[in-house]
């Protein structure tokens, strides 16, 4: 079978197809894979993209925020003078924010702003917008969020980052990627300069397993479904103990 393994710093997810997918170039860069017979269906392609952004959102959190970070809810007040169910609007009062974050941090040394971050809409607010970030903002107060968000109330909540809480957040995360507003938009926000994982072909699965063993991980999760692009699929999860010897093993079969 194919194998393929994505290494998220401790969080490591491995997928078994009977099909293998063509690829024009290698994992490690340039264009992206392509499948014969992959659907030009509107709805089959939106399914993908949303499935995708799911599960970018759990990989750029493990691998940007391995020991804590703060959960940030930023959302807008009643009586502004725009239009709070307006994305557009809202995304360039976003924009603006982080703006005075930035300044704020460089001013006062702190580091510089990582962020995952989704938009969703408040249904029982008329269709309002708000947002949910995962960020490193754990040394700023809540008091100081909300002078520089200034558009209404800020919600931090400090988080430990282990594989049950990084769950529980992407989970949470991911319910408002599907809304039907965000079509057309970015099904998520983030910081340019965030880590990204390792994605690699594994020959000898039986290999790795054993490293997962002997590197103290726990496996998480294991399902098995059928694809009509890839066939049978195995996939699973781990935790591992000692992220630094998997990566060794993973630039060594790059």
């Amino acid at each position: 079978m194919y194998t393929k393994a994505i290494i998220s710093n401790r969080f490591i997810e491995i997928t078994q197809q009977s099909l293998a997918p063509l690829y024009s170039k290698t994992l490690s860069g340039g264009r992206k894979s392509t499948t014969t017979g992959m659907s030009e269906n509107y709805n089959t392609n939106r399914k993908i993209s949303i499935n995708r952004a799911r599960r970018d959102i759990r990989r750029l959190l493990e691998c940007n925020f391995p020991s804590q970070y703060a959960f940030v809810t930023l959302t807008f007040g009643n009586k502004l003078d725009f239009d709070t169910t307006n994305i557009d609007i809202c995304n360039k009062k976003f924009s603006d924010f982080k703006k005075r974050i930035v300044y704020f941090l460089k001013k006062n040394e702190y580091p510089e702003l990582k962020y995952i971050g989704i938009t969703e809409f408040q249904d029982n607010r008329g269709g309002a917008v708000h947002y949910h970030l995962i960020c490193n903002l754990t040394k700023v107060s809540n008091g100081r969020l909300a002078d520089l968000w200034k558009y209404g109330t800020v919600h931090r909540q400090e988080v430990k980052s282990n594989p049950l809480e990084n769950e529980k957040i992407s989970n949470y995360l991911k319910k408002g990627i599907s809304d039907p507003r965000l079509a057309g938009k970015k099904k998520y926000l983030r910081s340019k300069s965030l880590k990204k994982p390792t994605k690699v072909v594994i020959s000898d699965i039986e290999k790795l397993k054993r490293l997962l063993d002997s590197t103290g991980s726990v496996n998480l999760s294991f399902e098995t479904y059928n694809s009509p692009l890839y066939g049978d699929i195995n996939y699973q999860t781990y935790y591992t103990l000692n992220p630094k010897e998997i990566m060794n093993y993973a630039e060594e079969i790059k």
